[in-house]
């Protein structure tokens, strides 16, 4: 089963953005990640990671990112990676 590591970031956001965000990830069966970063100014980064265990492809996996991300409203950017497994490599 392929897993899956998310980072999404929403433009102009605030927490009532990021909490609607992370209820849609967790609908599509993905948990967040407690991460948090530090910016060039010192400040933390509005940025959240998400992981998931699923049998979906990529592509599939991309587009529910993407819808979950725009039920917020806001702008949004992500990156996705899929982490590979020991018999891939």
């Amino acid at each position: 089963m392929p897993k899956f590591i998310t980072s999404i970031r929403l433009q102009g956001a605030n927490e009532k953005d990021y909490a609607v965000l992370s209820r849609e990830m967790k609908k599509n069966s993905f948990n967040p990640v407690p991460e948090t970063r530090k910016n060039a100014a010192g400040g933390s980064d509005s940025t959240f990671v998400f992981n998931t265990n699923s049998n979906k492809s990529l592509v599939d996996t991309t587009t529910l990112v993407s819808l979950a991300a725009a039920t917020t409203g806001k702008k949004y950017s992500f990156t996705l990676f899929k982490e590979k497994s020991k018999l891939e490599s």
